[in-house]
Parts: structure tokens; sequence; C-alpha cells
């Protein structure tokens, strides 16, 4: 071994090593020790950032408020129904998709009239940002076109369902990475 060749790490050039240290030598000479010695420090430094980055991140998500999963559970379910219905008119009023016209996701049931059907993909359809905020959904004509849609089935199914369920952090968390795993 002592005869064979190595690269240096520090320098590139090739050099016979002189057993000084316990192990394999990587440089050349001591000039070329402390550019490796700054390399391997810098390598440790960014390893030990990273692992820090992911302790500050799992204490951030472990101190997180409900109001800010649910809301970041809502942002995936909504991405994921305007994405869906790309392409497809305004639930409400038929308005096209045509990039001009700035595109909601709208529930037919609200969040407070069922709390259940808040992140069913079979109660949120893509709106136009005028039905959905300024008329409140514009109910009678989203009921309408949801009949011509889908069929009196799926109206009449939403409208029995009247539960109220509250979500644990366990819950909204899978659903965010089912929605976005949809998005993928």
């Amino acid at each position: 071994m002592a005869n064979s060749k190595r690269k240096c790490g520090g320098c590139g050039e090739y050099f016979r090593p002189v057993q000084v240290f316990p192990g394999p030598v990587a440089w050349c000479s001591p000039e070329c020790g402390v550019t490796v010695a700054k390399k391997r420090r810098i390598v440790i430094d960014r390893a030990q950032e990273a692992a820090q980055r992911k302790l500050t991140s799992q204490a951030r998500e472990r101190i997180k408020p409900m109001s800010k999963w649910r809301a970041e559970a809502q942002a995936a379910v909504n991405r994921y129904v305007r994405l869906r219905d790309k392409g497809l008119p305004c639930v409400s009023c038929d308005r096209p998709d045509d990039g001009k016209h700035q595109r909601h996701a709208s529930h037919y049931r609200s969040v407070k009239a069922c709390s259940a059907l808040r992140y069913n993909p079979d109660n949120i359809y893509a709106s136009c940002a005028q039905c959905n905020a300024s008329l409140s959904g514009n109910l009678i004509e989203y009921r309408i076109r949801l009949v011509r849609r889908f069929g009196v089935g799926l109206v009449d199914w939403l409208e029995a369902q009247n539960g109220v369920t509250r979500y644990t952090v366990e819950d909204l968390k899978k659903i965010i990475s089912d929605y976005r795993g949809r998005l993928n």
C-alpha cells in the first residue's frame, strides 16, 4: 500500500502516501491537508445545518395551530379540484374556463352547514370568483347545474348529509398528503 499512488484530495495530483497517521492519508502536503480538512468541515457543517432545519421543522409542526392545519388541508383539496375541473365551465353560471377569470373551488354545502363534506371532492367544484365570492356560491344555479351534470342522486345525497366532523391533526395530515399525492 505504501508504494501505490493515490490522488490528493486537495490538489488532485497523484502522490505516494507516507504512513504518518493511522489510516489512509488523503493529501500530499500539509497545505493540501488543510484544504481536505476544510472540505470535510464544510460537509459536516452542511449535514448539521440540515439536521437542525429538520428539527426546527418538526418543532414548528408540533406547535402549528389547528386552524393552520385546516387551512393547509383545504388549500390542498382546492388545488386538486381546480386541476380536476380545468377546462370545465363555472359550476354556477357556465362562464368558460378561458384563463381570463379567477377560478375558485366552491362548496355546494358550506363548511358551516356540513363539516363532514368540507374536504369531500363530490361537494366541491370549480366556479368563477364572482359566483363563489360575490354571490355566495350562486346556489340555485349551482344546484340546477349539478343535477344536469351528475343527476339528482348526487345532489340528494349531498343535501342529506348533516354530520358534524371534528378532524384531528392526523386526519388533516392524511388529507393533505392524499390530495398532494393526487396532484403528482
